[in-house]
């Protein structure tokens, strides 16, 4: 089986910086690309973290399953699209579930997803890359969290290294 990433994009992938661009200064910049417009993506992911993922996929051949609040306004095939047209090698090939534990426990209901997904799934070798502190709430698997800044992303030094670390164990 191959190794399992548990992927949020914002503040992983697409950075404060692409959000707060768009907010300050051009808020319709994706409008020019018909793909961006049709899906209503407002901001591309940066291209430094989109070079280090493709760089883990290919040294792990690893497959994605999205855990991002994005799975909850876009199917698989429309993040298949988003994920070319920002450049990356390869798309996610399933989203985690969208039950809730707390209404307003975002962190908590993250880790929950996760955690049901690896167990019905009978998941070993993973490795869950989030900007928001999920680490309280994982149980037994708090050891295969990394946690990005926002401002930064999967381009923060040592991350790239972390995530590598955790699959290859």
């Amino acid at each position: 089986m191959k190794p399992t990433i548990f992927l949020d994009l914002d503040g992983v992938l697409a950075t404060d910086e692409q959000l707060f661009e768009v907010i300050t200064r051009d808020f319709h910049a994706l409008e020019k690309n018909a793909w961006a417009k049709e899906l209503m993506v407002l901001y591309p992911f940066d291209e430094e973290c989109v070079k280090v993922f493709n760089e883990i996929l290919i040294e792990t051949d690893a497959d994605t399953v999205l855990s991002s609040d994005w799975k909850k306004h876009y199917n698989l095939e429309q993040l298949d699209i988003i994920f070319k047209e920002n450049g990356i090698i390869k798309s996610p090939i399933d989203v985690t579930i969208n039950n809730t534990l707390s209404f307003m426990d975002h962190e908590r209901n993250r880790a929950y997803q996760i955690e049901e997904y690896v167990q019905s799934h009978n998941i070993t070798q993973f490795v869950i890359i989030d900007d928001m502190y999920i680490r309280t709430h994982l149980n037994d698997i708090k050891d295969k969290f990394v946690q990005t800044q926002g401002y930064e992303g999967i381009k923060e030094v040592g991350i790239k290294e972390k995530i590598l670390n955790i699959l290859k164990s």
